[in-house]
């Protein structure tokens, strides 16, 4: 065999290049992300007055989700199409093609009815969102490469840092450009006049989208960070098997527990995400701004703390992590339970408590990959993200329609108490959250062999 039959390993060197790149790309590509969110896609279907908002807001949430269960042909596309690299950046750069139609298409008025605005706006949603989950799956095999498993919580504590810092310098950005919609601002009135509030977000989804496409810059220059020698004829035969690689992963036990609890997790998110997004709209009447304002000040937190939390996990393991994490996200449900109008800064209280939110984003794909065969990674990671979606789509489909058939609902327990639907609905997502924590009980997590590599 010939150097050229093989596939040379790359070096730390590369790999240590390969990290830094990839801390680039996940800040750029965060505040493309963090600009197009689905917030603003939520306050875009408000300004379309369609019929049924309640189960519009939780298709917006849930539709991406369902088609996203292509991911699990993911693999395949990779080895049949394209190396892992050159998939990655196709699919990111045609992910910006729907994205940018969104204000082409979905102007209030431009189509016969609101119905079919909110339809072509969920959509392009869909489509794009789609092209980012495919380039995900390869990113996060190739992240996979790049970060042995002994310092890989570091690393990707570090990458959700600037992740959160980019996320952060988005929310401000959409809320200045979003501040002077409709109603003319204090501060700005004088100088830029109030305009119709799709206007100023069809900028932020073309800024988004810029940003979007700046982001690929960073992957084009990462090596592909190979980490064994594969002979053409092994490679061949990985990719006859690539089709059916999917099913392997629903048949490792040890994949299985975790899956169950990222079902539950994803499931339990879901079923509130409608009224979440409603609940501070239309009955707190928080504008948009705020609610940026106060994903902002969550972001800077998991800033804060997203590289602690890596370390701790290469330390003691990413499933204690993940245990108090959960239960302090659950808790952030019962701030939406007390919050009224006339007290909506309840909220503040939630936001806070979902800085943990960083220790599931950290440990949670660190875990995934750990439990994830190197030669059949790609298989698992599309699983993992395709089933989760699946479980939070229904989900959210299913709180959509709750929303919609009970907002109004109450029941007077006595002339002084009553029950409503939004404070029991949040209640009961703070007890099913906090029991999914139990769940990670039983996951056996692998111990991680000693590395030199920093």
């Amino acid at each position: 065999m010939t150097t050229d039959d093989v596939r040379t390993p790359s070096t730390i060197v590369q790999r240590r290049r390969a990290r830094r790149l990839a801390v680039w790309n996940g800040a750029v590509w965060s505040i493309g992300n963090g600009l197009v969110s689905t917030t603003l896609i939520v306050y875009w279907a408000k300004e379309l007055h369609a019929e049924w908002i309640g189960l519009g807001i939780g298709l917006v949430s849930a539709a991406p989700q369902i088609v996203g269960l292509l991911r699990l042909g993911a693999p395949a596309m990779i080895a049949r199409l394209a190396d892992r690299k050159r998939f990655c950046i196709a699919s990111y750069l045609l992910s910006v093609v729907p994205l940018s139609a969104i204000p082409l298409l979905c102007e209030p008025g431009l189509l016969p009815s609101p119905g079919w605005s909110l339809t072509t706006l969920i959509l392009l949603w869909c489509v794009h969102q789609l092209l980012q989950y495919l380039a995900t799956v390869a990113l996060w095999s190739w992240l996979a490469d790049a970060a042995p498993t002994k310092i890989r919580g570091r690393f990707l504590g570090w990458r959700q840092r600037w992740i959160m810092a980019g996320t952060a310098a988005a929310v401000v950005i959409a809320g200045m450009a979003t501040a002077n919609a409709r109603d003319p601002n204090p501060l700005l009135g004088e100088v830029i006049p109030a305009f119709p509030a799709w206007v100023s977000y069809g900028f932020v989804v073309c800024l988004g989208a810029a940003f979007l496409l700046a982001a690929l810059a960073p992957l084009s220059q990462m090596p592909a960070c190979q980490t064994g020698r594969l002979s053409p004829q092994i490679d061949r035969s990985r990719r006859g098997q690539s089709t059916t690689s999917w099913i392997r992963p629903f048949r490792d036990r040890r994949f299985l527990r975790l899956l169950t609890f990222g079902c539950w997790f994803s499931f339990f998110n879901g079923i509130t995400q409608s009224a979440q997004g409603y609940y501070p709209m239309h009955v707190l009447g928080i504008s948009l701004l705020v609610s940026l304002s106060l994903q902002t000040g969550m972001n800077l937190g998991q800033w804060t703390v997203s590289p602690w939390l890596g370390r701790l996990a290469d330390r003691l393991g990413n499933r204690r992590v993940m245990f108090v994490s959960q239960l302090l996200v659950a808790a952030g449900l019962l701030f939406f339970a007390v919050a009224t109008p006339s007290q909506w800064w309840w909220l503040v209280g939630a936001w806070v408590l979902w800085i943990a939110y960083a220790g599931l984003n950290v440990c949670l794909p660190n875990l995934m990959l750990k439990l994830s065969p190197h030669e059949a990674n790609a298989s698992y990671i599309a699983a993992f993200e395709a089933t989760r979606g699946l479980c939070f789509a229904a989900s959210a489909i299913l709180g959509g329609v709750m929303l919609d058939s009970f907002k109004d609902w109450t029941l007077s327990l006595s002339d002084t108490l009553w029950l409503s639907f939004f404070p029991c609905l949040f209640v009961f997502g703070w007890i099913m959250r906090s029991l999914g924590a139990t769940l990670l009980l039983w996951v056996i997590e692998p111990t991680t062999e000693r590395t030199n590599e920093h």
